[in-house]
């Protein structure tokens, strides 16, 4: 766990936009369909790099997300996974774009790298490419690859409501996962 956080402040440190902050939200989604849309993005991920090795890695939660007064909530995901990848990491990560692309609608991804990391990162970022923050609903992911390494975060849109009481279909407590 403290992996995934030190990561997520990696990642996140100079992307410029905080998620949880003064987020616009989106109107025209519902919390069920913010949550599906976190979790259509993971399982196109996972259709390329592989189901397994995930679970151990991963971690998400309902935050609150503020805007103009109003209750809104925002369904955020971290996961990664470590082991071998079933191709190389430039290869990987085109094809997840093209993955979120067709199975997401998602729109101008582009491959980029990271050297600053050891070892050295291929990646993409929405909407803005890599930490280049996140839309004004606080909608963003960010996927890195690497030889033996594969790792996502994805910011799921503001949308209106309280988030989800813990424990509910929508907010799993630990325990109630299969």
């Amino acid at each position: 766990m403290v992996a995934i956080g030190v990561t997520l402040l990696l990642i996140t440190g100079c992307a410029g936009a905080d998620p949880h902050s003064s987020a616009s939200k989106d109107p025209t989604m519902s919390l069920e369909q913010s949550h599906q849309n976190v979790m259509d993005i993971f399982a196109a991920v996972k259709s390329v790099v592989g189901e397994d090795g995930w679970d151990s890695g991963t971690a998400s939660g309902w935050f609150s997300c503020s805007s103009s007064g109003g209750k809104s909530a925002q369904f955020n995901l971290t996961s990664i996974r470590k082991r071998p990848l079933p191709l190389q990491p430039e290869e990987i990560t085109s094809r997840v774009a093209e993955a979120l692309h067709t199975k997401v609608g998602l729109l101008g991804l582009r491959v980029q790298h990271d050297a600053t990391l050891t070892p050295r990162r291929t990646v993409i970022g929405y909407p803005n490419g890599y930490n280049g923050g996140t839309a004004a609903d606080g909608f963003g992911f960010e996927f890195q690859s690497g030889t033996d390494f594969a790792s996502i975060i994805v910011y799921g849109h503001c949308v209106p409501g309280a988030p989800p009481k813990f424990g509910t279909p929508l907010n799993p407590r630990p325990t109630d996962l299969p």
